[in-house]
Parts: C-alpha cells; structure tokens; sequence
C-alpha cells in the first residue's frame, strides 16, 4: 500500500529532546535518554532493545555528520518512519519501502514550501542514503522477521470420492449393579470379550491409498516450498543491487565529485 510522504521536521524529536539527546556524554546515558523520549519501557524485551539500537545508531550518525536539530530531528524520523512501513506486513516490500525512503529525503532536500522544505543538502542527501542501504536495508529481513507475526500455513486434504472418515464413537461405560457375595463367587467365570473383526481387503486398500497419496502431497509440497523461498532469496538479491545501482552503489559508480567510490 502507498504512502504519501510527509514534512517531518520536528514530529517525534524537539528542541527539547535535542537538547537532552546532544548532551548525553556517554552511550549508556543517551541510550536511557532515547528510551525515556520514545517511551520504551521494557528494556529486556529484545524487541525494544533492537529498537533502541536503531534510535541509537541513527542519533549517532547525524552527530559524526555535524547535522543540526533540524536535519537531526528529520533524518530521525525519517528513519522511523521507513521501519514503520518495513513492519506494516511480514510480506515483502523492500521495494516499497526503499521508493518511501526517498520520496521523504526529496521531501526534505528542496526547498518548496508547503511542498517540500530543505533541510538536507546534496551532499548530506548521498550521506543518508549510503548509510540507510548499508545498514537498516541491508538488513531488512532481519527488522522484518523481528518484528512483524509469523505466518502459520495449516494444511487439510481432500480426495474426491473418497468419504470422510466418521468420528469415532465411544460407547458409554457400564454400569455393573451391585450383587451380594454370593452371587459374585457363583458367577465368577467371565465372559471372554470378542475377538475384533478382520480389516476388510477394501479398507486396507483403501487406507494404503491414502497413505500413498498423502506422502506424494508432502513431498510436492515441501518442493514448492523449498522452490519459493529459493526464488523468493533470489527475487530480493536481485532488487536489493538494482537499488544500489540506481543510485550509484555500484563498483566503479562515480559520486557527484567525478571520482570512483571506494
């Protein structure tokens, strides 16, 4: 589902904040701070520790870059917002979700009010972009498959012709009258319980056709499966370099200063 980019300046992180934040003097401090401003409570959970690490990591980055509250406050929820989106669905949406990442930069590069409001310069726009690919898409499936439900396929089968099996019937217990002593040492030769019938020739045939067919459906199924997620690795390989092509990730790819990155 597509979402509209939005100005963001100021929407989770404010001069306040910033002042607190730009302050802390050592990581533990401005992780306590992070956790404090994003109301994370439960610092055991590992969810909210990974959470916190990308808050961490993100404040981090835009203090080595020099950026100012603004720019901080943006790139911030910039960021938070892309993770959002990453979480929305346990699908795959790195396309998706990397085309948000820069429609929001674009939104924050140019300045064009009520449009658009620029907060990053050129340079910084590369800077945020390079970071964001080596690291929060880089592992992308990681945040995902922390973070969004799993999905549970229950499997029934159904042979056509076949009739379904009857619910098995359990007969009530017996209820023995109470006899006196006597009656019991009279009577105390018990009756044999019969001998249970034979298993039709037709429903052992039958029962080995299912048993037969069931495995066959397991094994093609379990292929198919095996063949998804291969295709699937594969499918996101392929999206994850034609994203870092576009943008000139590439080996040999020349920034906008005209030499070759590194």
């Amino acid at each position: 589902m597509a979402v509209d980019p939005k100005i963001c300046v100021w929407s989770d992180l404010t001069t306040e904040h910033l002042d607190v934040i730009f302050s802390a003097s050592t990581n533990e401090n401005l992780l306590s701070v992070l956790a404090d401003i994003c109301k994370i409570e439960d610092s055991e959970d590992v969810k909210n520790q990974i959470l916190l690490e990308f808050y961490f990591h993100t404040i981090q980055f835009a203090k080595s870059k020099g950026m100012n509250y603004a720019q901080t406050s943006s790139l911030f929820t910039i960021m938070k917002l892309v993770h959002t989106m990453c979480t929305s669905t346990p699908y795959n949406n790195n396309k998706a979700a990397f085309t948000y990442f820069k429609q929001l930069l674009v939104k924050h590069s140019l300045q064009r009010p009520p449009y658009s409001v620029g907060v990053f310069d050129v340079s910084q726009v590369q800077a945020i972009t390079d970071y964001a690919l080596n690291t929060y898409f880089r592992h992308f499936d990681m945040y995902k498959y922390a973070f969004t439900p799993k999905v549970r396929v229950d499997i029934s089968f159904h042979y056509d012709g076949v009739p379904d099996t009857p619910e098995p019937v359990v007969a009530p217990e017996e209820v023995q009258p109470v006899v006196e002593q006597e009656v019991i040492e009279a009577d105390a030769v018990e009756e044999e319980d019969p001998a249970p019938e034979p298993e039709s020739e037709e429903m052992r045939q039958l029962r080995d056709m299912i048993q037969v067919a069931m495995g066959a459906e397991l094994k093609q199924l379990q292929s198919r499966l095996e063949k998804l997620i291969n295709d699937q690795d594969t499918k996101i390989s392929r999206q994850v370099e034609a994203l870092e092509e576009s943008i000139g990730l590439k080996s040999g790819a020349k920034s906008p200063g005209g030499k070759k990155r590194k």
